[in-house]
């Protein structure tokens, strides 16, 4: 039976991290099949899905001893999810920028979350701004619409949010953001 188990490993940033974290999922036989891994601070922080037809409790007990070098790891047995979940929903990128300052990420998330919207994935970053040098919020984020909501009606509603929030956000259908990338 194919386990799905859900690794995430935070440590101290050093060079060798993801080697050590990766030596132990192949002892197992496990496959890396999907991560998200970054320094975030000084720390080096990873949400990996492994998979495999492996001895789930042996691999979690060799993953908790990397405590001795200093990698806390947690697990989830987890399941994958079934594509009809969201087969009818619209994928969408929004695409945010504006002056940094708190409460961004939770006004956008809380519309969403009441509209039915999924969030995917989303990336956050705070980069100098190109000419005065102050504190630019940047966040890009895939989404699932729900079908139930038109696209131009939702545009609007995100108008909205960041006029409130003094941030431009743009929303570009997948299709749309493809051929932005040059893809």
């Amino acid at each position: 039976m194919t386990n799905h188990i859900l690794v995430t490993a935070v440590g101290v940033d050093r060079p060798g991290i993801v080697a050590r974290i990766t030596e132990v999922l192949v002892s197992h036989g496990a496959n890396l099949e999907e991560s998200r891994m970054a320094i975030l601070g000084g720390e080096f922080a990873a949400v990996m899905l492994v998979t495999g037809e492996i001895n789930a409790d042996a691999l979690l007990k060799d993953l908790g001893e990397l405590e001795k070098d200093g990698i806390s790891v947690t697990t989830k047995l987890t399941k994958p999810m079934g594509a009809e979940k969201y087969s009818a929903y619209v994928p969408c990128e929004i695409f945010l920028r504006g002056a940094d300052h708190e409460g961004i990420v939770h006004s956008l998330s809380s519309q969403l979350r009441d509209k039915d919207v999924n969030i995917q994935s989303m990336h956050t970053e705070v980069i100098s701004a190109p000419e005065t040098g102050s504190p630019l919020f940047c966040m890009n984020a895939t989404i699932l619409l729900p079908p139930s909501i038109p696209i131009e009606e939702f545009k609007k509603e995100l108008q909205r949010i960041g006029d409130a929030q003094n941030v431009d956000i743009e929303l570009k259908t997948r299709k749309e953001a493809e051929v932005k990338a040059g893809r």
